[in-house]
């Protein structure tokens, strides 16, 4: 965000701190979250955003992720990105938000000056949706990947080798499907050079579902 002055035919959106608890699959806590958002039910359309839409993994793509993996013999990984929305450009629109609290600034007559978004923040109607294009733009631009027509969450290529590699996304969560050792390094380097993620070594917990690789599969 930054500070510039707000049109006077505008009025900022409002925000808010959300606070969080996110736990392991065992129960337990894992870390207590922070986090200023957008109060998006606030934002105008025509004028605080245009569209909306964004896609999310499907159950039964990732029911179906699991087969292939199995039938193939391919390893699972996960991958996480640190507060993804943020990570996107604000798609041409004018964004003015009140400060959050408690970092305020003031104008001469003792009013919180309105900030000005740069990127996508967590709570806009449209930050999932300029995450995913994002996204989109890397994988598919960048890396080469092919968008499933049906399934617009799910990336898959051949690498240089004739291995397949499928990358399935839900939001923040990345799914790596690969069948080489050396192209999932190779994937996972460009990757987080590019966006601020973190590796989470195999896949054991995803969407509430405990996966377990066994011998003959997942």
């Amino acid at each position: 965000a930054e500070d510039e002055p707000m049109p006077s035919n505008r009025k900022p959106t409002k925000s808010r701190w959300v606070y969080t608890v996110k736990y392991n699959k065992d129960g337990t806590v894992d870390r207590f979250k922070a986090r200023f958002v957008v109060c998006g039910y606030s934002q105008v359309q025509g004028v605080d955003y245009d569209r909306a839409f964004s896609a999310t993994l499907r159950g039964t793509s990732f029911r179906t992720l699991l087969a292939i993996a199995s039938e193939h013999g391919l390893s699972l990984e996960q991958m996480d990105v640190t507060n993804a929305f943020t990570q996107a450009d604000i798609d041409g629109v004018e964004i003015f938000v009140d400060p959050p609290p408690g970092y305020a600034t003031y104008d001469s007559s003792g009013k919180p000056k309105p900030i000005k978004l740069k990127k996508a923040l967590y709570g806009t109607k449209q930050a999932s949706r300029l995450w995913q294009q994002e996204l989109r733009r890397f994988l598919v631009d960048k890396q080469g990947f092919i968008q499933s027509v049906s399934e617009p969450c799910l990336y898959s290529k051949e690498s240089a080798n004739g291995h397949r590699i499928i990358v399935a996304v839900y939001v923040d969560d990345i799914i790596v499907a690969y069948a080489n050792q050396f192209d999932f390094e190779s994937f996972k380097k460009d990757f987080m050079r590019k966006f601020r993620s973190k590796h989470l070594g195999p896949l054991e917990w995803f969407l509430g579902v405990a996966i377990e690789k066994k011998a003959n599969g997942y």
